[in-house]
């Protein structure tokens, strides 16, 4: 197996440069600037034949619209024998998760007003077109003509991986699974067809020296068209994976959902989370903390 510097340096010639910084590695992939405008994501794994183009075209069309920050293009995409990568521009900003915890207290509840404007903007984008569903999701995309069975399929799917880790830490699972499912009758079965991040949280969002928001990366399988309050359940329980967020924050971000989208969005918004934590059931081993996370919200129910 190859290691990583040597698939860089495979990728490099490749591109006919040898100019590299790494930026940042995650669970799927690492990320490296290579000068000129652009940065070098290579993936951890093989893509999908279809995945990388499909998400270049994807890109292309968020430019049509006038986003208050900016968002990803991809210039270009290919593989090197088994080495799958794509170059993208370089967005301005630095990651919010590390900017956040060296903030005051009032430029704290500056970031997090900041954060959650990031989310009107994409919601405004309307997709009737398309069904309810996974527009990126090439591996075991999900996708119905009513938002609550695209959510039961979509968790019926994950729990082929994922029921036998749960049956072993979650005694209750199945009394779980099908409350979920019967709380789902409670949803529209049409909402608007809104562009939905999926995965909107402060690792994926780049922000100035202040905490003000910049930039919204890392579109991936997860992004959605459905009720926009699905990234509201992102925007408010994905803060939980940190600890350096306290209590005064998630006081300030739970008010600030409040007075924008009315206290009865939390009846949704805590189902979504709930959906959240059975949709990333299955990774036990890849991301363990992930994991944990989900068997938190799941023992609360």
């Amino acid at each position: 197996m190859k290691t990583e510097r040597e698939k860089l340096a495979e990728v490099l010639r490749h591109l006919k440069t040898d100019d590299a910084s790494l930026l940042g590695r995650g669970m799927t992939s690492s990320l490296y600037d290579i000068g000129g405008g652009r940065v070098l994501k290579i993936h951890n794994s093989r893509q999908e034949q279809d995945y990388l183009p499909q998400l270049q075209r994807f890109t292309e069309q968020l430019q049509r619209y006038s986003f208050p920050f900016a968002v990803p293009l991809i210039y270009e995409y290919g593989a090197v024998r088994d080495v799958h990568f794509h170059v993208e521009r370089r967005l301005p900003g630095l990651d919010f998760a590390e900017v956040f915890p060296r903030l005051t207290a009032p430029e704290r509840r500056s970031a997090i007003a900041s954060f959650l404007d990031g989310l009107p903007p994409l919601h405004a984008v309307h997709l009737p077109h398309l069904p309810f569903g996974e527009p990126l999701n090439q591996v075991d995309e999900t996708a119905s003509d009513t938002w609550p069975n695209y959510l039961q399929a979509r968790i019926e799917a994950t729990l082929t991986q994922s029921y036998a880790d749960l049956q072993e830490d979650l005694p209750d699972v199945d009394r779980i699974v099908e409350g979920f499912y019967r709380e789902l009758s409670d949803l529209p079965l049409r909402p608007q067809k809104c562009l939905v991040h999926g995965d909107y949280f402060p690792g994926n969002v780049l922000c100035d020296e202040r905490g003000i928001l910049t930039a919204v990366v890392d579109f991936s399988p997860l992004t959605l068209i459905g009720d926009p309050l699905m990234d509201l359940a992102g925007a408010y329980y994905f803060w939980r994976i940190y600890d350096f967020v306290t209590g005064a924050d998630y006081e300030y971000l739970r008010g600030l959902i409040d007075a924008r989208y009315g206290p009865r969005c939390w009846k949704r918004i805590d189902l979504y989370y709930t959906f959240y934590s059975l949709r990333f059931s299955d990774c036990k081993v890849p991301d363990n903390h992930t994991y944990r996370w989900s068997l938190r919200r799941l023992r609360e129910l």
